[in-house]
């Protein structure tokens, strides 16, 4: 059974929390090799997902931001794939 970035706590005599026993260990190299554009890409996805979720309940603050964050999602998946070069303007 894998336990990664499970966390216990240890408690001195009064309640306190004295430090952190089996704190959360980074995953192996190749357990990172997951392709950022991909990520960016799901992630503007979501956040459309959401957005559009968001608007239809009257949460227009919540809206505005994950619209934002879809903005960012997909600027950093083309930027990410290679798909905007340095001599391309975005907008």
């Amino acid at each position: 059974m894998n336990h990664r970035g499970v966390a216990t706590r240890r408690h001195d005599t009064r309640g306190r929390v004295e430090g952190e026993v089996g704190a959360f260990r980074p995953a192996r190299r190749a357990d990172r090799e997951i392709q950022s554009p991909a990520v960016a890409g799901y992630i503007a996805d979501m956040t459309a997902q959401l957005e559009t979720m968001a608007t239809a309940a009257h949460l227009d603050l919540l809206a505005y931001f994950l619209a934002m964050a879809h903005a960012e999602g997909e600027t950093a998946a083309h930027i990410e794939s290679g798909a905007v070069g340095a001599e391309t303007p975005l907008g």
